[in-house]
């Protein structure tokens, strides 16, 4: 994994083939001290895993898709959970036949590249587990 810093809020993060992007990203977090972001990637993954959650059974349903697949879209943010930065992201990958799968991103494995455009918030916003939904929200 390489960055650049472009402006005091903004970084490009490139994570590199057989890197795996959750983990990387995880690791750039903790080194630039980030505790609030969003930020947006593309890129190409050989293993993907992919999770959707159902509201009303809390809880979550997983697939791990293998093969090369482009990285159409990564959208995600960066809050605070129990003192440390918590992401969440959704991802779209499309297979050569133009198909597409979409969810919540477990993990992936980099095949090409992942470019990711980060900014930085200032802000030291939290989540909180909801007991009612069954996920970590924003506690605004």
């Amino acid at each position: 994994m390489n960055f650049k810093k472009i402006d005091p809020q903004s970084y490009v993060v490139s994570i590199e083939p057989g890197e795996k992007i959750i983990e990387q990203l995880n690791l750039f977090l903790e080194k630039e001290k980030i505790t609030n972001a969003s930020f947006i990637a593309i890129g190409a993954t050989d293993e993907c895993e992919l999770a959707q959650y159902t509201v009303s059974k809390q809880k979550y349903f997983k697939k791990t898709v293998t093969g090369q697949h482009e990285i159409t879209n990564i959208t995600g943010n960066v809050f605070l959970f129990d003192g440390k930065p918590l992401i969440h992201a959704h991802i779209t990958i499309s297979d050569e036949s133009f198909n597409a799968y979409g969810g919540h991103l477990v993990e992936a494995r980099v095949c090409g590249a992942c470019e990711i455009l980060l900014k930085k918030l200032d802000s030291k916003i939290g989540k909180k587990h909801s007991e009612k939904i069954g996920l970590k929200l924003l506690d605004l």
